[in-house]
């Protein structure tokens, strides 16, 4: 009996690994190879070991659960849609993505059946969270980076290749400043995985860590210059207060510092300290472009000629999409918009376009879905901790709706696929 304890023991550990990996993403990389691809091989390893251990029986109980079924499903109809990718290459590479996103997902589900295994997950989550926000303060304030950013000469030594900003039109090129990265490696996947975080701090009791947390988020997004994300987090408060709390108090509090700060560096624009100034004036950009005064780059213009091209593609598929992989690779024979992006730059129109109408109606189902279980599940519950976590995941979900528009693409985005996870597992736990 000690034996098969101390075998869950340390398999329990190692899936802690595995999900913490998967939150670190590319921060702990070289090229393509991520610190998470070895635990997820790990992982791999030890379940066909613990399957001959068990006679070659294997519990698959958690496939079962609603929301994991139609997210195999859909992984089912990407493998299918290889017949009729474009790019086979392109369309196993994306059903990688997907098989990771899941295995993650049942991961969590499998592992975490009660509220005390959900708060171990959560809890080590927190401190990699309270690390990333660290980071990305000094990122927004400093010269620090992580070696590993798109803004960082050193990530040539991690195979990858810095982004030359003297070629491209910047909001900061105003200054030597760069937007931070945390442990991602472009502006906008940070913004995400900060959009995710923040009801986490929303919702929390400890009103010391609520205010501190508000304020160095809502800080973070901004300094990212990421528009989507910026409103997403407007959309997050108001949610908050009409849904969740129905206080105003400490949101009016931290958003009225925030804009104090920003507001109150326009007039050291002409200070003769080269830092000060190199801030301000990145400050005032910023201000000007999440108000929408200027379009950085024509992402807007060039956004929407990657949608177009989608859409047009999507039509002479009858509605069955373009397979996996099939918008970068329909856009790759086209050539890149701008003379750079192929991704559709649009998470939600990439599913239609690839996923067709069948995988868009599931998808949407199941999101919205989730989203139900967890409202009701934050009124109706009297498990503090439960409602805690019911609340948050609401608003992580919602929010993340309109913040994933930001991203180039989020299939790859490992800290969706944590939350779409948590959110699965705390809808079984409570339901029992």
């Amino acid at each position: 009996m000690s034996g098969i304890s101390l075998s869950y023991l340390s398999f329990s550990r190692l899936f802690l690994f595995l999900i913490a990996s998967a939150f670190i993403g590319i921060a702990i990389s070289f090229a393509d190879l991520f610190l998470f691809h070895l635990f997820l091989f790990i992982c791999t390893i030890v379940l066909f070991y613990k399957i001959k251990e068990n006679q070659y029986s294997l519990d698959i109980g958690s496939l079962f659960n609603p929301h994991v079924s139609l997210l195999v499903i859909i992984f089912a109809w990407y493998l299918i849609s290889l017949f009729w990718a474009p790019s086979l290459e392109l369309g196993i590479k994306y059903n990688f993505y997907i098989f990771c996103g899941l295995f993650i997902v049942t991961s969590i589900v499998f592992f975490c059946t009660n509220i005390d295994e959900l708060n171990q997950m959560f809890k080590t989550l927190s401190v990699f969270v309270s690390i990333e926000i660290v980071i990305a303060f000094f990122e927004s304030f400093t010269s620090f980076r992580m070696p590993i950013s798109s803004h960082s000469s050193l990530s040539t030594f991690f195979g990858k290749e810095p982004v030359n900003f003297s070629v491209y039109d910047n909001i900061f090129l105003l200054s030597s400043i760069r937007p931070p990265t945390g442990f991602r490696w472009n502006t906008n996947d940070l913004a995400i995985s900060m959009i995710i975080a923040l009801p986490f701090f929303l919702c929390i009791r400890k009103t010391s860590i609520r205010i501190l947390g508000i304020f160095s988020i809502t800080i973070i997004i901004a300094m990212t210059a990421s528009r989507a994300v910026f409103l997403a987090l407007i959309f997050s408060f108001l949610l908050y207060l009409f849904l969740i709390k129905k206080k105003i108090g400490t949101i009016v509090l931290i958003v009225s510092i925030s804009i104090g700060i920003f507001l109150g560096m326009n007039s050291f624009t002409e200070s003769d300290n080269p830092r000060i100034n190199e801030l301000a004036n990145s400050i005032q950009a910023l201000i000007y472009y999440v108000s929408g005064d200027f379009d950085v780059g024509g992402s807007l213009e060039w956004r929407r000629e990657l949608i177009e091209n989608g859409l047009i593609a999507f039509k002479n598929t009858n509605g069955l999409g373009l397979g996996a992989g099939g918008s970068v690779a329909n856009q790759e024979l086209i050539g890149p918009v701008a003379g750079r992006f192929t991704s559709m730059h649009n998470f939600w129109i990439e599913v239609f376009v690839e996923g067709g109408i069948l995988i868009s109606v599931i998808g949407l189902f199941l999101i919205f879905n989730i989203i139900y279980n967890l409202f009701i599940i934050s009124k109706s519950t009297k498990n503090q901790k439960i409602q805690y976590f019911s609340q948050s995941l609401f608003l992580s979900i919602t929010t993340f709706i309109p913040a994933a528009i930001a991203a180039s693409s989020t299939i790859y985005f490992l800290p969706m696929w944590i939350m779409f996870g948590f959110a699965i597992s705390l809808i079984s736990i409570s339901k029992k």
